[in-house]
Order: C-alpha cells, then sequence, then structure tokens
C-alpha cells in the first residue's frame, strides 16, 4: 500500500488499476480528438497517413511511459515530474519544472470548460446562444455559453472533492468516450464511402505522416496526470507503466479511428473527403465536423448523439483528471514551502479541497474571454507538457545510471532528445509544416517566463531553509526562452503588420492600374504616394512597440535574473565566513594553550 501523510493527517489509498488508466486515457483525449481530423489530420497526412503518425507517436509515448513508471516507483507522491526533478537535479529544476507543468494542467482547465459550448453548437445550434453576447478576437460570446462553461467547471470542482465519486465518474467517462468512438467506428465502417486517397494529395506521404507525429505531444498530452496520485495508489506501483502503456494504445486507437470515421461520409456537392475537408469553412452544423457528420451517416441521428456523449465525456475526463493533477501538484509545492502551506493543506479524507477550490475560482474567469483568446493560452500547453517530459527523461537517466540500469538509461536519453526536438518543432517557426504557436502564445510564455523569476527571487528571499539558488543553469535556461519567445513574437508580429499592410496596397494600385491614361510621372500618383507612405508609418509604429516591449522584457529579466545572483552570492560569502569562524576560534586557542 501507498500513503501520503500531510499536516499528520494519513491519506488513505483508494486509487485502482482501472481509476489509473481512466485518469491517463481521459486525459489524452478531449474535443481535439473530435475536430481535428477535419481541421488538421487529415489535410496534413489523410486517412492512413494520419493512422501511421499516430502509431510512431504513441510509441514515442510509450518510451516516456516507462520512464515514468520507472521514477514513480521510486518517489510514489503527488509530485509528480517536480518531485522526480527535485530529486535528480534539486530544487532550482524542480521549481521550473513545476512552474511550466502548472500553465499547462490549469491551461488544458481551461481548455476543456471552453469546448463545452463548441459541442453545443454542433449539436444543439444556438440553444445557450441567449443573454448578452460581445466579440473578442473574432469569437462571440453568449452569456448562456458562458454559464454552461463556468457550471461546467463547478462541477467537476465538486466532484473532485471526493475521492471515490472522482474515480468513478472518470472510470464510467472514460468507457463511454472510448466505447462511443469505437461503436461509431464500427457502424460507419460497413461498407460506407470509401478512404481514398489513403493519403493528403497536398503533402508528401512520409512528410505528411511525419507531421502527425509531430502532433504527438499535443495529442497524447495528459498520459502523465496518474504520476500525481501515486501517493494514492491501491494497486502495486511497479504496474504504473503497463496502465500507462493500455491508456496510450486506447488514446492512439481513439485518434485513429475518429480520423478514418471522418472520410467515411461526405454531404451534397463534395466529390471525395478532400473536397469536403477543403470546404468546411463554408459549411454549418454536422456538416462542420467530419466525425459527427459520418456518425450521423451511419447510425441516423442516434449517431450525432452518441458521439456527443463521447465527446461530452471526453471534456469532463480532461477537467476532473486536471483539477486532480493540478490539486496534487500545488499540495506538494505546498509541503515543501514553494506555495502558502494553507493552499495545498489536505482534508480528513485526504483530499487538497483548498486547492481545488482555488484552482476553480482561477478559471471562472476565463470562459468570459471566449475561445480564441483561451486558445492563446492553450498554445503554450504543448511546450510545457515537452518542457516535463524531458525534465522527467533526465531525471530518469541520471537515477537510473546511478542504479546501473541501462534499459531505463535507454530510454532516458531517447525521452530527452525526442522531447527536446518536439519542443524545437512547436517553438520555432516555420521548421516544419504544423502551425507553431501563435503570436500571443510567445508573448505569454514569455510573460510567464518573466513572472517565473519573480515568483522565485520571492521564494529565495523566504528560503531559510537553503534549498534554492544553487544551480545558474536553470535560471540561464529560463532566461534563454524568454529572449527566444519574445524576438518570436516580435518577429511574428513584424510580419502579421506587413501582411496586413500589403494586401490595401495591392488593392490599391490594382485599382490605379484599371484606370487608363495614368502617367507615372505626373501629379496623380501623389495620393498613391501618400497613402503608402502612411500604411509604412503604420508598420512602422507597430515594430517600434514591438522592439520597445522585447527589450523591456529581457531588461526586466535580467534585472531580477541578477538579482537572484546577488543573493546567491550573499548566501555563499556567508556561508564561508561561518564555516571559517570555527576554524579560527581554534586556531586561536591553540596559539594560547601553553606548549
Amino acid at each position: 500500500m501507498n500513503e501520503i501523510v500531510s499536516d499528520g493527517k494519513r491519506s488513505a489509498p483508494y486509487l485502482t488499476a482501472a481509476g489509473a488508466w481512466a485518469l491517463a486515457f481521459g486525459c489524452s483525449v478531449g474535443w481535439g480528438a473530435f475536430v481535428m481530423p477535419g481541421t488538421t489530420f487529415l489535410p496534413l497526412a489523410g486517412p492512413v497517413g494520419t493512422c501511421i503518425g499516430i502509431a510512431l507517436g504513441a510509441i514515442v509515448m510509450i518510451v516516456l511511459a516507462k520512464n515514468y513508471g520507472f521514477l514513480i516507483n521510486r518517489y510514489p507522491d503527488g509530485g509528480g515530474t517536480y518531485t522526480f526533478t527535485k530529486k535528480a537535479f534539486g530544487y532550482d529544476h524542480g521549481f521550473l519544472s513545476a512552474w511550466f507543468l502548472l500553465l499547462t494542467y490549469v491551461a488544458i482547465i481551461w481548455a476543456n470548460a471552453s469546448a463545452l459550448p463548441l459541442i453545443a453548437r454542433t449539436l444543439l445550434g444556438g440553444t445557450f446562444q441567449f443573454g448578452f453576447h460581445y466579440e473578442i478576437a473574432g469569437f462571440h460570446v453568449y452569456m448562456g455559453e458562458i454559464i454552461l462553461a463556468v457550471g461546467s467547471l463547478v462541477v467537476a470542482a465538486l466532484i473532485c472533492l471526493r475521492k471515490k465519486l472522482s474515480q468513478w465518474t472518470q472510470i464510467v467517462s472514460s468507457v463511454l468516450l472510448f466505447g462511443g468512438i469505437v461503436a461509431c467506428f464500427a457502424a460507419a465502417m460497413g461498407g460506407r464511402g470509401s478512404i481514398e486517397p489513403a493519403f493528403s494529395p497536398d503533402h508528401a506521404p512520409v512528410a505528411g505522416t511525419f507531421t502527425i507525429f509531430a502532433l504527438t505531444p499535443w495529442a497524447f498530452v495528459g498520459f502523465e496526470s496518474v504520476c500525481h496520485s501515486a501517493g494514492e495508489a491501491k494497486y502495486p506501483l511497479k504496474k504504473t507503466f503497463r496502465v500507462m502503456t493500455f491508456a496510450i494504445i486506447a488514446a492512439g486507437v481513439a485518434y485513429a479511428a475518429l480520423s478514418v470515421l471522418a472520410v467515411t461520409a461526405r454531404p451534397d456537392g463534395a466529390a471525395s473527403w478532400t473536397e469536403y475537408v477543403a470546404g468546411l469553412g463554408t459549411r454549418s452544423g454536422l456538416e462542420s465536423q467530419p466525425t459527427f457528420f459520418a456518425a450521423f451517416a451511419a447510425l441516423g441521428p442516434i449517431g450525432p448523439a452518441v458521439l456527443g456523449v463521447a465527446a461530452l465525456c471526453g471534456i469532463f475526463t480532461g477537467l476532473i483528471g486536471n483539477f486532480i493533477a493540478l490539486s496534487r501538484l500545488v499540495s506538494s509545492m505546498s509541503e515543501d514551502g514553494l506555495i502558502p502551506e494553507s493552499v495545498g493543506r489536505r482534508d480528513k479524507n485526504g483530499v487538497p479541497g483548498r486547492a481545488i477550490l482555488i484552482i476553480l475560482a482561477i478559471s471562472v474567469p476565463f470562459p468570459f474571454l471566449g475561445r480564441t483568446a483561451i486558445s492563446w493560452i492553450v498554445d503554450v500547453t504543448t511546450v510545457g507538457a515537452v518542457i516535463a517530459y524531458a525534465f522527467a527523461s533526465a531525471a530518469a537517466f541520471r537515477t537510473a545510471r546511478e542504479e546501473k540500469n541501462r534499459a531505463v538509461c535507454v530510454t532516458g536519453i531517447a525521452g530527452l532528445i525526442f522531447s527536446l526536438l518536439f519542443a524545437a518543432e512547436f517553438l520555432i517557426p516555420n521548421i516544419s509544416p504544423v502551425k507553431a504557436l501563435s503570436t500571443e502564445s510567445y508573448l505569454i510564455l514569455a510573460a510567464w517566463g518573466i513572472l517565473g523569476f519573480i515568483v522565485f527571487k520571492v521564494l529565495l528571499n523566504r528560503d531559510t531553509e537553503r534549498r534554492l539558488g544553487r544551480s545558474t543553469i536553470a535560471w540561464i535556461v529560463l532566461l534563454g526562452l524568454v529572449i527566444f519567445t519574445s524576438s518570436v513574437w516580435m518577429r511574428q508580429n513584424e510580419n502579421s503588420a506587413i501582411e496586413r499592410s500589403i494586401a490595401p496596397i495591392q488593392e490599391y494600385y490594382n485599382g490605379e492600374l484599371e484606370k487608363a491614361g495614368i502617367d507615372t510621372i505626373s501629379g496623380a500618383t501623389k495620393p498613391a504616394e501618400q497613402y503608402l507612405r502612411e500604411v509604412m508609418d503604420g508598420v512602422d509604429r507597430t515594430l517600434v512597440i514591438s522592439t520597445v516591449v522585447q527589450i523591456a522584457l529581457i531588461v526586466v529579466s535580467l534585472v531580477i535574473l541578477f538579482g537572484i545572483y546577488s543573493t546567491i552570492q550573499k548566501r555563499e560569502r556567508q556561508t564561508e565566513v561561518e564555516s571559517s569562524s570555527p576554524r579560527r576560534a581554534a586556531g586561536q586557542r591553540r596559539a594560547s594553550s601553553p606548549t
């Protein structure tokens, strides 16, 4: 049995192997699995290329699961990657890994809550589009949909306050999620439609397949959430690797089945699935979501209902699973003093109820921002996940090397390499056909990095046990991430400004060229020149603002970093003085003693 102690209260194990599978699987498959086939997977790789890419990605995730399974058996508490990293590399690296995990888990919670109105729009039309409404970044936000999203957050939080209720809800929802997908897929494969062409005609088969493989961290993020409940496991922890492996395989099957399902039916006017997905922007209702339209074609009205229940379960498994993972991470950090102790305190049932309620309170305002604005934050979840994967893999390698475990040494190095490649693929624009982060997401990452510096400086000043401030490498890496993301943000902002300028310039000159008899050296071109200067002045102002913001971010980071370094230096000098005082006193006693 595994038990964790907090505030003198012992948390009785409750999580079964089935519950652990439901946590890992439920956090991996959400609303995106039902939408991405039509918007991303099929246009990039086609049904066969998508299946191969997902399968290759699942293999990489199983390698990472091996690292997590190895570490969970050595450090079974609620910290997960945070605990693994601090044990292997110290509290500086542990804080850094936890800092990005916090953003990752809370952003996934927001993403799932904001996805619920999207399901309502697909299946129920405008049922929840009532009350006052407004527009943010092109997305119309309705009061009815806000109530729906906030309601889902409240329900999930209340469920998570009861351990056994949360486990059974997660298990039942995961079974319905997987069963609904498989049922619709099986019905659709009964001779309906054709999956030809097998690959996307717009991309080479190998390139398209590799692109889907590159999306692996996004597709499977959350499988590791079970490690935050390791201290509450009722099953032998040595089975955790197998549990995560089965969850990853089930998630891979779900993604592949939905992708193939999406090409088994086409609405009127689409001769092939390629024409269908290419014109999704012109369709609405069920026809705008190929997976739901295919379910309707296979099973009639019951099809979208079955798939809708599955999608709803996917949202709630993501909400509940990430509430559990994030609350346990917060509790573990509070036990170490990185978060106020009262925030992560567990109740008599061993549940960090305050942490759950605080997460709920922080999350409630975000449905008011609309799906587009939230997607800017959600974009960074993949980056946060691969950072956590890199830390966990490095920790597994270091621990395994000390234990002379060659197998885990290999998976540790492999996991670290894959994580770094995935991070580069998502962070560096135009390195692959996969769309990099949105412009706003780069700025969010940079701001989160600076906020991390600030929080660490506060913790460092309060660190009476001197556990922090022992590694400069961690903070150099974070500073580099801030500088890089802010630079890319500036570049993307510049490109956007230029693109916005090209269209009106071209339109203006096309109009002028259509007019006959204009002499280019005459005064008739003066208005065009003036207009061009005004447009380019707008571009210049945008670039100046971007440059100023970037410089400010770098300067603030450097000031905070130097402050941290100054504190570390003062501590080292104080330690030298304290250690030299006993030696000096002993020398004086020897000198004064009679010979």
